[in-house]
């Protein structure tokens, strides 16, 4: 054959071949189409389902679009949000970088809720890094705010769903390989593994995180730093302040104790009295045994309460004795004198922040500085009132806040050396991107739970985070998001978990503390609230285990506090995770794009014979 012949010929070939691979990638961003298992209501009952959902992230500004055919519940809109919210924090990417669109479609009308949640945050991943899912693998599971893959129902349904679409392997949340079913009015307990197996011969495999679960789906591992296995987490750097006012406390309880004993006061104000006397041994004697466990944070904080306890039964005496109200004007207006000072120590720092560990002294002051504000606000309420002891103890409590706020402006001065100055505006855009973090993060569980306790708390954090930012408190604007989100979490984590799961929780979060203190330190600063905060958390454990997963969530999040740091560098702090291949259960194929290749290798030898039948009667001619 003629060379400029065979030319023509082959060239036909592979660029046709070529053309709708080429044609397939989208311009930005990569469309992702995954099949989430569901169930739906039938006469005959409860029926596993399949739709199909269709995740592309493109640059944007964090809006997230959801258009859903048949109309969903709201929880499932809501489950899309948030998985675009947890595949940035998986990823270590800011949410505002993307946007982000989902289009569900479905046969028929699905039962809602948040099972759809995992899956949806794989595809997200998958289309911020570019990977391919592999079409024989499924997954059910609710996303929780850290990660972690969430208990959901109709497991079975879900599976049998599944194999109707040809599904070889099928994962579940973590601890739910075992459930029980009701059948023909009796309760069976059933082994989802050996069921699935045996019946359909689809592989079932638990997963604890989006992580492992990635890794299934496409053959990617997520790349991150590795802490050692053991993180040592001390307070030392108040080691001092902690003994000094340890041993002055104990002298003013002994002082305290003499005067109530000697003055002359009513039984029943004495009984009031020694009340309060005695919880403020109570943090004494506590405060000793931190501070022999070497649990300095810990200490001060029963130090503070003690001396807010003594200070009031000293001053009430006084009062009671004088019955001089000029005495509590006096009490409120040194409160005042401590905040202006610990206010005025606050706007220097504003001005200069170093890295971390000046950032997190910051926020901690002006956190302690608003709560004082608003305690004299109300001693003064009180005064006004008449109610003098009240405004007491609120003008106590006050003072002594002040002077913590002062504390963290030395302790920062002492240990932020040598850091990176941080400008405010991006203290800023930090508490910006906190804030819509954490009001996602209420939202939706507010969606799947609707109240408790704990997402009651979280919104008034979040309304407390929203009024510091207007106040331009951007660094105490920051820690209150970030407690908000914590709460908001953790009410979806454990929402109706037993203990054994609360227990591994707890493990959980103090694990990833400790690993978040590692990750700060190797940046370059000394997390000292975070310290501090995983050393309080670890005083809990025992007494009050949700308290302590709080805590310890709240330490890893004021550690990653400056994760967002726009917009004076393109990128955060915190470098985006990488991804990297490994062999896999399942093999991953990018199927689409090998069809896409083989149509087009067809059309291009119809094409290419075309051509060189017309170059042969060209030559000939």
């Amino acid at each position: 054959m003629n060379k400029k012949i065979l030319a023509i010929f082959l060239l036909s070939i592979i660029f046709t071949g070529l053309l709708p691979v080429m044609l397939s990638q989208e311009e930005d961003g990569k469309s992702i189409t995954i099949k989430v298992p569901a169930v739906k209501r039938t006469d005959a009952g409860l029926e596993g389902a399949v739709f199909d959902a269709t995740v592309l992230v493109k640059p944007g500004t964090g809006r997230v679009f959801v258009d859903t055919w048949p109309l969903s519940e709201l929880d499932t809109q809501a489950s899309c949000r948030f998985a675009s919210v947890v595949a940035s924090d998986i990823l270590k990417v800011s949410h505002s970088k993307y946007d982000y669109f989902y289009t569900i479609r479905a046969d028929s009308p699905i039962i809602g809720g948040p099972s759809a949640g995992a899956a949806l945050t794989i595809a997200t991943i998958a289309s911020i890094k570019g990977l391919d899912i592999d079409p024989d693998v499924m997954m059910t599971g609710m996303i929780n705010p850290d990660g972690t893959v969430g208990p959901i129902g109709g497991i079975l349904e879900k599976i049998m769903g599944a194999n109707a679409e040809g599904i070889k392997v099928f994962l579940i949340p973590s601890g739910q390989s075992v459930i029980q079913i009701i059948e023909e009015g009796k309760i069976d307990t059933v082994n989802v593994i050996e069921y699935a197996k045996s019946h359909w011969g689809i592989t079932v495999i638990e997963v604890e995180d989006a992580i492992d679960a990635l890794w299934y789906f496409t053959g990617y591992r997520i790349q991150e730093a590795t802490p050692p296995s053991k993180v040592i987490v001390n307070t030392d750097f108040i080691k001092d302040r902690a003994l000094s006012d340890f041993v002055a406390v104990e002298k003013l309880a002994k002082t305290t104790s003499r005067k109530l004993d000697s003055e002359s006061i009513g039984y029943r104000e004495y009984q009031t009295l020694n009340e309060f006397l005695t919880r403020a041994n109570t943090n004494i004697d506590t405060a000793k045994k931190n501070l022999s466990e070497k649990r300095y944070y810990s200490a001060m904080s029963n130090i503070f309460n003690a001396k807010i306890q003594l200070n009031y039964i000293s001053d009430s005496i006084d009062v009671m004795l004088s019955k001089d109200s000029n005495i509590v004007k006096t009490k409120i207006e040194t409160a005042q004198k401590e905040l202006d000072e610990a206010n005025e120590l606050i706007a220097n720092e504003t001005s200069n922040i170093r890295g971390i560990t000046s950032f997190e002294c910051l926020a901690a002051s002006e956190k302690r500085a608003i709560e004082a504000e608003n305690l004299i606000a109300d001693a003064w309420n009180n005064f006004y009132n008449q109610k003098y002891y009240d405004a007491i103890y609120y003008a106590n409590f006050a003072q002594e806040r002040a002077k913590t706020a002062k504390l963290w402006m030395d302790v920062s001065k002492e240990n932020s050396k040598g850091e990176v100055t941080i400008d405010e505006s991006q203290i800023k855009y930090n508490a910006s991107q906190r804030i819509e973090d954490a009001r996602l993060s209420l939202v939706y569980a507010q969606t799947l739970i609707g109240q408790n306790t704990l997402l009651t708390q979280s919104a008034e954090l979040l309304t407390a985070a929203e009024n510091e930012y207007e106040k331009g408190k951007y660094a105490a604007a920051i820690f209150d998001a970030i407690d908000s989100k914590v709460r908001s979490s953790v009410s979806i984590e454990l929402w109706s978990s037993g203990e054994d799961v609360i227990k591994q929780r707890l493990e959980r979060a103090k694990e990833q503390a400790a690993g978040a203190i590692y990750l700060a330190r190797k940046n370059g600063g000394e997390p000292l609230m975070a310290e501090s905060y995983y050393e309080y958390a670890s005083t809990f454990e025992e007494s009050d285990k949700i308290g302590a997963i709080i805590l310890y969530k709240y330490s890893k999040g004021v550690a990653f506090a400056l994760r967002f740091l726009e917009p004076l560098e393109e990128t955060s702090s915190e470098q985006e995770v990488q991804v990297e291949k490994s062999s896999t259960l399942v093999t991953t194929k990018s199927y689409n794009y090998v069809g896409y290749f083989i149509g087009g290798l067809l059309i291009g030898l119809i094409i290419g014979a075309i051509a060189v039948f017309y170059t042969k009667k060209e030559m000939y001619r």
